[in-house]
């Protein structure tokens, strides 16, 4: 539904209806606006003229909300300020879910017996599902409503409680963190079987709404989860493997493994996973998925199944299933719902047996345009207009394993696939497909090495150059030998910081002269995770950040800070995708000055600040935290700390003039 549906038609009906000066016919939702707004009826009125030229209708508020006098958030908030002022049969009625007729059902129902609940009047009377009930009374109380995930359960908290307790009070305790129980409940509005739960788990208890069959059904199936029941065949999707010869399962390659193998699979993907780890323990095999960089349990299974699971991995990626003394490698392609999706296996054997990491590479995720990237306005203007359409030079976009050099390395190379340059690469492996560039998958075993694709590159006329990643001393000097040479070259490097960077060149053994002429552009970043838009809120800073951010007293009092809640959209978390942040750092004379005469690490650190633009990642990631995009929790374990971090004036300053230029 809208965001605004409760007062959807009223809203209507006076668009149409004349009105008066003072707005006397004004709906209690646009006696809302007017009172806990700046809007005045003028606004009201213009409002409601557009709204009678529509030939779609739209309410007054939506109207409000696109002519841009209504933010996003304010229209949100007053929506549940509306809709808490409401009964719940008021809000079935508003969203359609109750006829007038059940209404009028209901009411003589409440004048006969003042004692029944609502629930009983509208669910058992059979006016309404208990679902749409239950979605009406979460809008009532701004709850929760959804379907537990049952990998997420913390399986420790159905230990507290008697399983016929949960099932006849219909709650499944779901996850404690920090104080705070969050449980499923059928009847949210339960007083005495919250007051029991925070008896019983000594914590406050949020409820979150579901109806009693989804938590039964959740219950049975955590409880087969803990005595090690495989799932049931309805809850797992069949893989559709592409290129995979056919598999005659035996007795060490049991159909239960398949089904496992299947379901994780299929289920890290819809989670949007990065990387599937299976790791055997003495009595059982841990299943975790590693999503938006932060490792989450999937399941566990029983220690007996760890040889199958490892089994059924190692025949779809075509390694040696009698091996399990050595670690291998293998490759699977697997094709989900029309999306190919990449998995590069590695096996390790571990003392109690082989563990399994698949890296999950999405093909249709994996390109993504600059401007989804996280870079700032003016920063990424910068980028496209100065560092990507010089035709000569190195481009180094730099960071630990994990930080997304390789998606924005296939974004740069993306944008300058316009079929008038000439795009080569050499890549430890091709992980996307370009359509417009002629693309190598490079091997240091068997050939061809980095270093032998780079010097026939130069021979095939191109214009771009595209490195995966510069790993040693011979590879770095022909990446810049190329770009001396007049080419534009892209590359990807191992290093703390772009200043780091600069540094790393120098120790493997080229010449600052090399370095100072061709290096054009060094990208720094890490990915951060984003905050919830549906459930953050503002939040004092914590000592402990301010602490290790550095961040100046001046700007302790004015900083804006949200943090992490939970809900439903987020899986509990509090985090929703992530975004880069970004130290873009492009030489000018005096830094060049500085290399030839081999500063050091500090003194480039200086001069990089005196850059026009330059930010560091933590100073980008703290304009990103200050618009609520992400916590400086967050910031603090995800960015280099800069002891040097300029005022929040400042760097508002830099971003703005950045963004003009």
């Amino acid at each position: 539904m809208s965001a605004e549906q409760p007062g959807a038609a009223r809203d209507r009906k006076t668009a149409s209806a004349g009105s008066s000066d003072e707005l006397t016919d004004r709906t209690p939702f646009e006696s809302l606006l007017l009172d806990e707004t700046d809007l005045g009826p003028s606004h009201i009125r213009r409002a409601r003229r557009i709204a009678e030229r529509l030939r779609e209708p739209k309410t007054i508020s939506e109207i409000l909300l696109e002519l841009g006098q209504l933010s996003r958030a304010e229209h949100e908030r007053l929506t549940q300020l509306y809709k808490s002022r409401l009964e719940v049969p008021e809000i079935l009625l508003e969203e359609g879910a109750l006829d007038e007729a059940g209404l009028r059902t209901y009411q003589e129902g409440k004048r006969a017996d003042k004692t029944r609940s609502d629930r009983d009047l509208l669910v058992a009377g059979g006016l309404v599902s208990e679902e749409r009930y239950l979605q009406a009374l979460s809008t009532k109380h701004n709850l929760p409503f959804g379907e537990p995930e049952v990998a997420l359960i913390e399986e420790e908290l159905l230990g507290k409680v008697s399983l016929p307790y949960l099932k006849r009070r219909n709650v499944l305790p779901f996850r404690l963190e920090d104080g705070v129980l969050v449980a499923y409940m059928s009847d949210p509005l339960d007083v005495d079987t919250l007051h029991e739960l925070e008896r019983i788990y000594e914590a406050q208890v949020q409820p979150w709404c579901a109806t009693a069959d989804t938590i039964a059904n959740a219950l049975e199936r955590a409880v087969n989860r803990m005595q090690g029941i495989v799932a049931k065949d309805e809850d797992v999707k069949t893989l559709k493997y592409r290129e995979i010869r056919d598999i005659q399962e035996g007795e060490e390659i049991g159909a239960e493994a398949v089904r496992i193998v299947d379901y994780v699979l299929y289920k890290a993907i819809e989670m949007g996973a990065s990387d599937v780890h299976i790791e055997p323990r003495a009595k059982e095999v841990h299943v975790r998925v590693r999503v938006d960089g932060v490792l989450q349990s999937l399941t566990d299974l029983p220690g007996t199944f760890a040889p199958r699971i490892a089994a059924r991995v190692k025949v779809l990626c075509g390694v040696d299933l009698a091996e399990r003394r050595r670690h291998q490698d293998g490759r699977i392609f697997v094709r989900v719902d029309g999306r190919e999706v990449d998995m590069r296996v590695s096996t390790y054997a571990s003392i109690f047996g082989e563990t399994v990491v698949i890296r999950l590479l999405d093909r249709a995720r994996g390109l993504m345009s600059l401007d989804r990237l996280g870079f700032e306005q003016g920063t990424l203007r910068i980028v496209q207009d100065v560092v990507l359409r010089a035709p000569t030079g190195l481009v180094l976009v730099t960071g630990p394993t994990g930080s997304g050099k390789t998606t924005t390395l296939y974004s740069f190379v993306d944008s300058l696939l316009d079929g008038k340059l000439k795009v080569i690469t050499a890549e430890d492996p091709v992980e996307y497909v370009l359509d417009g560039a002629t693309q190598c998958s490079t091997n240091e075993k068997t050939g061809p090495s980095f270093a032998d694709s780079l010097r026939a590159m130069v021979r095939q006329d191109p214009d771009v150059i595209v490195v995966g990643e510069v790993r040693d001393q011979i590879t770095a000097s022909l990446a810049v030998e190329s770009a001396l040479t007049g080419h534009k070259v892209l590359t990807s490097f191992h290093t703390e910081d772009s200043v780091g960077a600069i540094v790393r060149l120098l120790e493997m053994g080229v010449e600052p002269f090399l370095v100072a002429s061709t290096v054009s552009c060094v990208i720094a970043q890490r990915l951060i995770r984003r905050l919830c838009p549906e459930c953050s809120k503002e939040a004092k800073p914590s000592k402990k950040d301010l602490r290790y951010l550095c961040i100046p007293k001046e700007d302790v009092r004015e900083l804006p800070a949200r943090e992490p809640v939970g809900c439903e959209a987020c899986s509990g978390f509090g985090f929703k995708g992530r975004q880069g942040i970004h130290e873009v750092l492009i030489p000018d004379d005096d830094f060049r000055d500085a290399i030839l005469r081999r500063a050091s690490s500090k003194e480039l650190r200086a001069l990089a600040k005196e850059l026009p633009g330059f930010l560091s990642l933590q100073e980008d990631g703290l304009l990103k935290a200050v618009r609520g995009q992400t916590g400086l929790g967050e910031l603090a374990d995800s960015a280099p700390r800069d002891v040097t971090a300029r005022p929040l004036a400042a760097l508002t300053e830099i971003a703005s003039r950045r963004s003009i230029a």
